[in-house]
C-alpha cells in the first residue's frame, strides 16, 4: 500500500499508476527524508513498466501524457532528460541512481497519542498514507435538546496503509471529519499543491469545446470526473492490457467483472452497431455494470492503433467506492448521466448508496 502511494504497481492498496505524485516530484526537486528503497522500487515502476531498468524520453513523454501534458516539446522532454540522467554517458537515460536521488523529497509527519490532525471544518491542506499507527475518524454531531452543542461520534478507524484527506480535496470542502490518533502515528503528507497540480489542473478543461457529438450532461461529468480518475490511478493497483485494432474489451451481454481507464488511445462504445461514445487517454469505462450488478449494456471497441488500458477488478473498485465519497459521487453521477444519456432495455437510471467520508 505505501508503494502504491508513491505510484508503483504492487497488489492492492493503493497504487496503480501515481504518475501524478510521481512525476511531481521528478520535476520539482524538494527538500525531505530519504524514502525506502522498496517504496522507490516501485515508483521507479511507473516509469519503467516493461522493466527495463532505465527511464528513456519515451518513457516520460508516456508519463507526461497520461498527466494531460502530452503537448511537451522533444526539446522539453530531451532537457528534462539530459539534466536528470547524469549516471548515462550520453545523458539519455534515468539510471536507478538517478531516479531514487531525485525522488527522496516525500515529507513525512508524525503525532502524538491522542494528538488532532485536523478537525472537521478546517481547510483541507493536503492527502495523507498512514505508515504507522491508526486514527479515529470522528464526526461531530449537533446535541439533542436545542443546546447547540456538538459531540463527536467515532464512525471508523483507519490503520497502517489507508489513506485520507482525499474527500475534502477533490470536492473543494472543508474537512468532514476530525482525525484523532490512537497511538504514535506516522504518515506521508502530500501538499494541497502537489495534489492538485496532478489530479484537479488537468482535469478541469479550462473552458475548452465540449467534444463532438457529447451532450453538455455528459461532458460535464467526464470532465468532473477525470480528477477522480487521476486520484484512483493514485491509490489503486491496476493491471495494464493492450488491445488492437478493433479488438473489444468487452461486448454488451457480459459479465462486468473488472473497471477500466484509458491511458493510451480511441475507444468507442457501440450498442447494437450505433456508435455511442468516443472515449480518448484520461477516459474510463465499464463503471455502471460493476456499480449496479447489471450485465454490460454496450460494447466497447479500440479504434486506434492500439489501445493501452488500466483496469481494476470488482473487489478493489467496491473497495474504493466505500472508502472515498468524492470518488464514489464522481463515478456515480458519471454512470447515471451517461445511462440517462443512451438509456436501453432494463437499463437503471440511478445508483444508490454512499461512502462514508473520511477527510
Amino acid at each position: 500500500r505505501v508503494s502504491s502511494f508513491l505510484g508503483g504497481g504492487a497488489e492492492h492498496a493503493g497504487g496503480g499508476g501515481g504518475d501524478g505524485a510521481a512525476l511531481r516530484k521528478f520535476e520539482s526537486r524538494r527538500s525531505g527524508r530519504m524514502l525506502e528503497a522498496s517504496m522507490l522500487g516501485e515508483a521507479f515502476k511507473v516509469f519503467d513498466p516493461d522493466g527495463k531498468g532505465y527511464i528513456t524520453e519515451d518513457d516520460l513523454g508516456r508519463v507526461m501524457a497520461s498527466l494531460g501534458k502530452s503537448d511537451a516539446s522533444a526539446q522539453e522532454l530531451h532537457e528534462t532528460m539530459a539534466q536528470a540522467a547524469r549516471a548515462d554517458r550520453e545523458h539519455k537515460r534515468v539510471l536507478y541512481g538517478d531516479f531514487i536521488e531525485l525522488m527522496s523529497s516525500t515529507e513525512r509527519r508524525r503525532f502524538r497519542e491522542g494528538e488532532v490532525m485536523f478537525r472537521q471544518g478546517d481547510p483541507a491542506d493536503g492527502f495523507y498514507l498512514l505508515l504507522s499507527g491508526s486514527i479515529d475518524v470522528i464526526k461531530q454531531e449537533e446535541e439533542g435538546g436545542g443546546g447547540g452543542g456538538k459531540s463527536g461520534r467515532t464512525v471508523d478507524t483507519l490503520f497502517a496503509g489507508e489513506y485520507f484527506g482525499e474527500t475534502a480535496l477533490l470536492s473543494h470542502a472543508p474537512r468532514q471529519a476530525t482525525m484523532r490518533c490512537r497511538e504514535p502515528v506516522e504518515v506521508l503528507r502530500l501538499s494541497r499543491e502537489d495534489f492538485e497540480a496532478g489530479f484537479v489542473q488537468q482535469s478541469t478543461g479550462g473552458g475548452a469545446a465540449r467534444p463532438c457529438g457529447k451532450t453538455e450532461a455528459m461532458a460535464s461529468a467526464e470532465a468532473t470526473a477525470r480528477q477522480a480518475l487521476g486520484f484512483i490511478q493514485m491509490v489503486s493497483s491496476m493491471q495494464r492490457s493492450t488491445l488492437r485494432h478493433g479488438e473489444t474489451a468487452f461486448v454488451e451481454g457480459d459479465v462486468g467483472d473488472r473497471f477500466f481507464i484509458i491511458e493510451d488511445g480511441h475507444i468507442t462504445v457501440e450498442r447494437n452497431g450505433v456508435v455511442l461514445n468516443n472515449l480518448e487517454a484520461g477516459g474510463c469505462f465499464g463503471e455502471l455494470a460493476l456499480l449496479t450488478g447489471a450485465p454490460r449494456n454496450a460494447t466497447v471497441r479500440c479504434t486506434s492503433e492500439r489501445c493501452r488500458l488500466l483496469s481494476m477488478g470488482v473487489a478493489d473498485f467496491s473497495r474504493l467506492m466505500r472508502r472515498s465519497a468524492a470518488v464514489h459521487s464522481d463515478i456515480e453521477t458519471l454512470a447515471r448521466t451517461r445511462s440517462a444519456t443512451h438509456p436501453a432495455a432494463g437499463d437503471p437510471h440511478g445508483t444508490q448508496g454512499h461512502a462514508a467520508a473520511k477527510g
